[in-house]
């Protein structure tokens, strides 16, 4: 429980790192990350006690969601490609 509330709490930090720009489409990396990270949210909400932190998660990471795809297509690249690395990096720390 203690290890899914810390990987969550990091990967909610990741997501609240975004910077403000514009943009319609969505890079490949941006879907990945998305895609991964609704599965580890689907996960988390089969762990008994966490269902108020999910909840609060899912949250956040929608605002995170628009807050990247307001972002001028080359940010979002970037942004996309940094969180998979990190997410790479916690998914590889909590194994």
């Amino acid at each position: 429980m203690k290890k899914i509330t810390l990987f969550f709490t990091a990967l909610l930090c990741l997501f609240s790192t975004s910077v403000l720009a514009e943009s319609d489409s969505m890079p490949k990396q941006c879907e990945q990350l998305f895609k991964e990270t609704e599965n580890l949210i689907a996960q988390a909400e089969k762990q008994p006690g966490t269902h108020i932190q999910v909840n609060k998660i899912k949250s956040k990471l929608n605002q995170s969601k628009q807050q990247i795809l307001q972002m001028e297509l080359a940010t979002q690249l970037k942004s996309c490609e940094v969180g998979l690395a990190k997410l790479s990096n916690l998914k590889s720390y909590s194994e």
